[in-house]
């Protein structure tokens, strides 16, 4: 955890250096007259070393006098200060002589001046260079030196020490700053035997963050900044003078400058001692003979391939389960029995139950036995209608959504979906018989042959006699152990002669179980192949599951132990998530970065850094995939429930993180500690709530009953929290305790209610989340004033502001300068000032609303989205009770979009060609009619780049491709509910790049022909599903 800890203290040390930059242009604010001599001042203050502060005092005192300003006029004569001011010789040489390098140096002086306003700009939004030029660059500094502490409010003497105070602050920071940057790399793979010192580097890095953080909130200075930005974009009164502005700013400053309190230096000072003697500890011990430990973290040192290498030979490696998949088969392919049928797969954790399921439920002989196949995962905690609205997906496509229907009406829907066929339900990890009897009763009996698989660690006893047929899973023996290591590791080849010895002394010790034999193969796969290396990995590895199958936690724990530090936190994390959860890939990477784990160099490819930590655990097999995007990309990942309970117990004893049991009738003692909290109370009975001061991640998936959100929120204080997901509690208004934490990067909400304005003011915010089932709200929120601000989502169609910027020449400056991702607004927000105010936007999903389509300003709009230059993923639905044929000729895309969604446009296929030219398109998906007409006539040349393309709900009768210039990339098409459709055209099944053909519910005879090419294609995979 030392990484995460250290990577979340570099952030809020480069937030606070912010500040300083804030009270400066404060106090430009405050600037009447210009003084050279001030502008001086500030040249020797850039120019003074971090050992001269006496003659930067020296300097204050000589130009604040008159002689000092004679001197200054006449080009820092030093025989002249020497004889004036009598100063030591050596003194007044080393004064003499900065000054006149000064003067040498005119141009650098003046060129830092560029780059000291070139981080303001960064600072407060500006996109373009801003560069002061000539004497209005020595106006700018000496403004920042005149009143930089009050100068009409402060004796010389007072203004001299705050200068020299201010100026170690920030030099002190800089230098933690700097130092904790150089820490993370010692920390990303530090030798096993520093260890023992990791705890104190955590414990350095979170006092100290505790502390500023405290301050930030303590001395209020979040409004100041907000204050400041709003004086910069015009008159927030409207008719207060500038006079009383500036007096008000003035006040302001003074909870900034709280900030550096007089402790300030020595508590920096201290911090940056303990850094560094931390990390000469750790050099040294580094510095020492290279180990075999070593060697087993170096992963940057390993090939690149293997890191990809690891969840593919994972999914593909299944050994041992051969003659249990036949077995099963047999009985669920034999001749109906008089009633329906149960099959229950009993076995201990991370033995195999759900592979071996998944290996029968998709054998060919089963898929050609039944006419539908379902897969629906019961789990610990499950909620009746989720698992009836699976099955029904399964089977078929609900014209609904889940929340408009009650668990009855989807329930009796199954039951007319199943009614007179033969089915295959599997229900995976089932704990308790209630989830079974719940759903059973939507399940038609019709002796037809239908079957249900059941997974469950324990024999079930409620069972009924005639439903009790069990299939008991075994461990491995030692060959198919060594095979599954083998498969795991190394893939379709070999493992090397020298290696063969050692590995099956590992995969023996891991005592037959599939998922600790999986796991170590994931540690293999990060370590060198060397016969030392594996012999260390061997000697770790012991057998702990003879008696005691939940000692197989320790065999896991090795993996995570030799995890770089850089994935710990990440991984741990995963345990706040419910049990056989599928965990949305898009919000685990926003979660990451918000919490600070991820190196703070790349700001824009943070996103992008969290997806490679993904895959290395995904990799490592200490993550599993679960879907996949219709591009191959993950979608969702699961953890196995064993790997949960790793991740819990080890988050716990590291302090890391408190997840509450289900089961818990409240929060236990001891707990106050943690950094972060993750809620799962079925139901809750000790009302008592401990106050987490410390806390900076809140996450809630259940409350139970008879417990008040408000209430709750406010017992906790939760003051200094930077990820707040409410997503699962329901308020009827907005919780005010949200707009006190100013630290906050990351909130998920559950809404029906406007939000206030006053939310703008939350200025770390990356990541808003919001779902609410009101209708079409105007978001009041001032997004072009939150800096910070990289993806915003919302469920429902919202209306945005326009951004209200005084001068054109701040159009960009309040930009959040790495705004990513937007959704869902209506058409109408899409203005050119809207659009203008997020020049770095890459995913965008609009909806067309009535009133929209009333007023026609539809084609418009969509004129605009040209101005998104960086623009690649794009969603636009239109406003669906209308199927008047449209008429967008003004629909102007960027360029280089590449992942592009229609739904209910109505467009006719001649249209088609104005998409087909998108030079760097790779994913088309056509939804709900967005193109209509019976017949596709495609140009030659065609989508050059598009590897994807999805075609639903459409009227499209005869489809001509007969040229494979068309869709040369091809490699996924998928066609649904393509009811009209009479066939797939051959120029199609002849694409040499086409890898998948999906044909969901569409007529019989496109059907067939996908089956035909099927046949004909050998490395061409078809699937078809159908509700006939």
């Amino acid at each position: 955890m030392a990484y995460a800890a250290v990577a979340s203290l570099v952030q809020t040390l480069e937030y606070v250096l912010k500040f300083s930059h804030l009270v400066f242009q404060i106090k430009i604010k405050r600037a009447e007259v210009y003084n050279k001599r001030v502008a001086e001042v500030i040249k020797l203050l850039e120019a003074t070393s971090n050992e001269s502060e006496y003659h930067l005092e020296q300097a204050i005192d000589i130009l604040d006098s008159p002689k000092g300003k004679r001197a200054i006029r006449y080009q820092y004569d030093s025989g002249w200060l020497l004889s004036q001011y009598q100063l030591p010789r050596r003194e007044g040489r080393v004064l003499s002589v900065e000054m006149l390098e000064m003067e040498e140096q005119k141009k650098n002086i003046l060129e830092e001046i560029d780059s000291f306003q070139a981080g303001l700009n960064v600072f407060f939004g500006v996109t373009g260079p801003h560069i002061i030029r000539g004497d209005a660059r020595n106006y700018f500094l000496w403004q920042l030196v005149r009143t930089l502490v009050g100068e009409q409010r402060l004796g010389r003497n007072q203004l001299k020490k705050k200068i020299v105070y201010f100026y170690k602050v920030t030099r002190d920071t800089t230098n933690l700053c700097k130092e904790l940057q150089s820490l993370l790399i010692i920390l990303d793979n530090p030798s096993n035997k520093c260890l023992d010192i990791l705890k104190s580097i955590q414990d350095v890095a979170y006092r100290a963050r505790d502390i500023f953080d405290l301050r930030i909130i303590k001395n209020q200075v979040e409004p100041a900044l907000t204050y400041c930005l709003r004086v910069r974009k015009g008159d927030p009164e409207g008719k207060s003078s500038f006079e009383e502005r500036v007096n008000r700013i003035f006040g302001l400053e003074e909870r900034v400058n709280c900030l550096f309190g007089a402790n300030a230096v020595k508590f920096l000072q201290k911090t940056l001692e303990n850094v560094r003697s931390i990390k000469n500890n750790i050099k040294e011990i580094n510095s020492e003979e290279l180990t075999v430990e070593d060697l087993q973290l170096g992963s940057a040192s390993l090939d690149g391939s293997h890191q990809a290498q690891g969840s593919t030979n994972q999914e593909d490696a299944v050994v041992g389960l051969d003659d249990d998949t036949r077995r099963i088969t047999e009985k669920l392919t034999r001749p109906p029995p008089f009633q329906l049928e149960i099959l229950t797969i009993v076995g201990m954790g991370g033995i195999g139950k759900t592979t071996l399921a998944r290996k029968v439920f998709g054998h060919c002989s089963i898929v050609l036995h039944f006419h539908c196949r379902a897969w629906v995962t019961a789990s610990q905690v499950y909620e009746v209608k989720d698992l009836l609205f699976s099955l029904l997906c399964s089977v078929s496509e609900p014209t609904y959504e889940k929340h408009e229907k009650s668990k009855e009406d989807i329930g009796e829907e199954l039951y007319r979906k199943l009614k007179g066929r033969t089915y295959l339900i599997v229900m995976d990890d089932l704990w308790s018989i209630k989830a079974w009897n719940a759903v059973q009763g939507y399940l038609p009996d019709d002796r037809k042959g239908s079957r249900i698989i059941l997974t469950s660690r324990s024999i079930i006893t409620e069972l009924k006699p005639e439903e009790k047929p069990y299939h008991f899973m075994r461990l491995l023996d030692r060959d198919h152990s060594w095979e599954l290591l083998e498969k795991v590791v190394f893939g379709r080849k070999s493992c090397p002669h020298d290696l063969v010895d050692v590995g099956k002394q590992i995969a023996d010790k891991c005592q037959g179980l599939p998922l600790a034999i999986v796991v170590v193969a994931g540690l293999l796969l990060r370590t060198m192949r060397r016969l030392d290396c594996w012999q260390d990995i061997a000697d770790s590895v012991r057998s702990f599951m003879r008696n005691d199958p939940t000692n197989c936690l320790d065999i896991l724990a090795l993996s995570y132990k030799k995890l770089p530090n850089r994935l710990k936190a990440c991984w741990l994390y995963l345990g706040a998530f419910p049990e056989d959860c599928d965990i949305e890939v898009q919000k685990l990477v926003h979660l990451w970065v918000a919490e600070g784990f991820l190196d703070p160099e790349p700001i824009a490819d943070m996103e992008q850094v969290a997806e490679d930590y993904l895959d290395d655990l995904i990799g490592r097999n200490l993550v599993s995939v679960g879907k996949r995007n219709f591009d191959g990309k993950v979608k969702t990942c699961r953890l196995h429930d064993f790997l949960r309970e790793l991740c819990v117990r080890e988050a716990e004893k590291e302090k890391f993180m408190y997840v509450t049991p289900r089961g818990a009738q409240g929060f236990r003692t001891g707990i106050r500690d943690m950094y972060r909290l993750s809620i799962h109370f079925d139901s809750i009975t000790d009302y008592s709530v401990p106050s987490f001061r410390h806390a900076i991640s809140f996450m809630c998936f259940s409350l139970g009953y008879g417990f008040s959100p408000d209430l709750l929120l406010l017992e906790l204080q939760l003051k200094l929290l930077r990820v707040l997901d409410i997503y699962f509690l329901h308020f009827d208004h907005f919780p005010i305790q949200v707009l006190e934490m100013v630290h906050l990067r990351y909130i998920a909400f559950n809404v029906t209610y406007e939000l206030p304005p006053s939310m703008s003011q939350l200025r770390n915010l990356q990541t808003i989340l919001i779902r609410g089932p009101w209708e079409s709200p105007i978001l009041s929120l001032e997004y072009w004033s939150m800096p910070s601000l990289r993806h915003f989502h919302c469920s429902v169609v919202s209306h945005l502001k326009k951004p209200t910027i005084g001068r054109k020449s701040f159009d960009r400056l309040f930009a959040p300068e790495y705004l990513l991702s937007l959704s869902t607004i209506s058409f109408s927000s899409c203005t050119r000032e809207v659009f203008n105010s997020m020049p770095q936007l890459k995913k965008l999903g609009i909806c067309e609303t009535e009133k929209d389509y009333i007023t026609g300003v539809s084609s418009e709009c969509l004129a605009n989205l040209h101005l998104l230059c960086k623009l690649d993923t794009l969603k636009c639905s239109f406003f669906r009770e209308t199927s008047k044929t449209r008429d967008l000729c003004r629909f102007s895309l960027p360029y280089k979009l590449k992942k592009l969604t229609l739904s209910w446009s109505y467009l006719p296929w001649g249209d088609m060609a104005s998409f087909a030219n998108l030079g760097h398109l790779t994913v088309l998906k056509l939804k709900n009619f967005a193109f209509q007409g019976p017949r596709w006539e495609l140009n030659e040349g065609a989508f050059g780049c598009l590897k994807s393309l999805l075609i639903e709900s459409t009227d499209l009768v005869h489809w001509e491709a007969t040229s494979t210039d068309h869709f040369p990339c091809l490699e996924h098409l998928l066609l649904r509910s393509c009811k009209s459709l009479e066939e797939i055209p051959y120029g199609i099944g002849e694409l040499p790049t086409l890898s998948l053909l999906e044909v969901h519910y569409c007529s019989k005879s496109a059907e067939d022909s996908a089956k035909e090419f099927g046949g004909q294609i050998e490395d061409l995979k078809v699937v078809t599903r159908s509700d006939i």
